[in-house]
């Protein structure tokens, strides 16, 4: 198990630059555009945009390699079980997107003194709120990757990816329903815990829904193994 993660970590490392350098044009721009139409909050867009699209861009990334290089054929061949490969991807797409998220904050908060350094005041969300927000975003992306992970190893890549989109609209449309809104889950969270949140209240809300985010990840996993295990490779 332990050399399974390893070998899918290492992988992932060759996607950080690629992916880092996605994450911080988006932070830039979303944070220049916010700023520019004089939005407080300017710093925390990005880094809840940075959240929410890490799980996702790790999975897709992970599965293309896997198809582009014919690696998911020969890891078959080696003497490692299906049930730690799949286990493996589980755990290295959570760990990459828990750094991305922890990095995201980071940025946040360096963005702000360079953006009051040049005349642009930040009277958004605390630190504290920026990172339960952020995590939160993560966690929502974390639930859709989940959800759609089996497919991707039970079908060819190309197919999983069709039906993968579906299953992502029916999802993003299930949150929005049940939230009877069109704002970010993140600000709705935050709204839910109130104008000026107890970290107490934040700190149970984010908690509730890493909960949530676990016992899917749980059965998703499961699942994956059971269909991985009869896939013909």
């Amino acid at each position: 198990m332990k050399r399974t993660i390893m070998s899918e970590l290492a992988i992932v490392r060759t996607l950080v630059p690629s992916i880092a350098g996605v994450g911080l044009f988006i932070f830039v721009v979303l944070t220049a555009v916010r700023a520019s139409n004089g939005d407080s909050d300017m710093s925390a867009a990005g880094a809840f945009a940075i959240s929410a699209m890490s799980p996702i861009m790790a999975m897709t990334s992970l599965a293309g390699l896997d198809n582009q290089n014919g690696w998911e054929r020969y890891r078959a061949t080696l003497p490692i079980s299906r049930k730690d490969i799949v286990s493996a991807r589980y755990l290295c797409i959570t760990i990459f997107s828990v750094i991305m998220t922890c990095a995201a904050v980071l940025l946040s908060i360096v963005a702000i003194p360079i953006l009051n350094s040049v005349g642009i005041p930040s009277t958004g969300e605390t630190v504290f709120e920026t990172a339960i927000a952020s995590a939160i975003s993560m966690l929502f992306s974390l639930m859709a990757v989940f959800l759609v992970l089996p497919l991707f190893f039970r079908f060819e890549h190309m197919k999983a990816q069709r039906l993968s989109v579906g299953l992502y609209a029916l999802y993003m449309c299930l949150i929005m329903g049940t939230l009877n809104s069109f704002i970010p889950i993140s600000n709705q969270f935050m709204s839910i815990a109130g104008t000026n949140p107890d970290l107490a209240v934040l700190g149970c809300l984010c908690g509730a829904v890493a909960l949530a985010t676990v016992v899917l990840g749980v059965v998703s996993c499961a699942i994956s193994t059971k269909v991985y295990r009869a896939r013909n490779l």
